[in-house]
């Protein structure tokens, strides 16, 4: 089974018959989706900055620039319309999508609006994101919701901004481990790696092909195993990215097993599909 572990609702992925069409394209079995710009089909062109730098994380520089031009469009007031859109392709195509709800940890009522539509939707998963809204690791809004995750045994999908951040969830990670994680784009890989996590509640997401190198992948791969790697491509937020990250896996000098692991099977698991 090969399942897009983090995708977004735009772009390629606006409309549910496109969303079904790439995915068969490819042989992808399901999606993971979280709401994006609302209503835009644009695609987005990254620069190849992995095979130039193929050591450095890359993504702590690109989320400076998402930071602002997020800022700059206002787009993160659009999150729960989003989530309403994503829940109306899941109900079009329930066997193919699976939604993660994007919480908003600026609202004052963020928790209660989680229990709401946990209710309504039956969402598979939570998502976090610093550069779309600012909130802290060390936060008492973060805890609630994390503790929240777990009582419903459902993971947390965080992109991180910074490294320092990178730092306290890995400190969290250490003190809570009943609620799981998706750490995304494999940012703060070296944090985690300091710490020595190497639990079972910590998976690491691996998009976009053209932030994250080969080299980090495997360093990846080496310290937690390709049982705590999950493929995703970040749709729209990179040119083929679906097709470029399955073949970069299937490319690997690693056993036929573990790449079954990365494509999909840890996912399927993972969400008890």
């Amino acid at each position: 089974m090969i399942i897009d572990a983090h995708a977004h609702a735009c772009g390629d992925f606006l409309n549910g018959k496109d969303i079904i069409k790439i995915l068969n394209r490819n042989n992808v079995d399901k999606v993971v989706l979280v709401p994006g710009e609302l209503g835009s089909d644009k695609n987005y062109s990254l620069p190849e900055l992995a095979a130039k730098f193929p050591n450095s994380d890359i993504v702590a520089i690109t989320n400076l620039i998402t930071k602002l031009v997020i800022g700059i469009a206002g787009v993160a007031k659009q999150i729960g319309e989003g989530n309403t859109y994503v829940y109306s392709l899941v109900k079009e195509y329930p066997d193919r999508i699976i939604q993660f709800y994007w919480v908003r940890l600026s609202q004052s009522n963020s928790l209660e609006d989680l229990e709401q539509h946990y209710t309504e939707y039956g969402f598979k998963g939570i998502k976090l994101h610093q550069c779309w809204e600012s909130f802290k690791i060390n936060s008492d809004k973060f805890h609630k919701i994390s503790e929240w995750a777990a009582s419903h045994d459902l993971p947390i999908f965080v992109h991180l901004f910074t490294k320092r951040q990178a730092t306290q969830l890995a400190k969290y990670i250490k003190e809570h481990p009943n609620t799981i994680f998706i750490i995304g784009h494999l940012f703060g890989l070296e944090r985690y790696l300091e710490t020595g996590i190497n639990s079972d509640n910590t998976f690491f997401e691996i998009s976009s092909p053209q932030l994250v190198s080969i080299q980090r992948l495997m360093k990846a791969i080496q310290f937690f195993g390709a049982k705590r790697i999950l493929m995703g491509s970040d749709t729209p937020y990179g040119l083929k990215n679906l097709e470029l990250n399955i073949t970069r896996v299937k490319d690997l000098r690693i056993t036929d097993g573990e790449k079954c692991l990365i494509l999909g099977d840890n996912m399927k698991k993972l969400l008890r599909i």
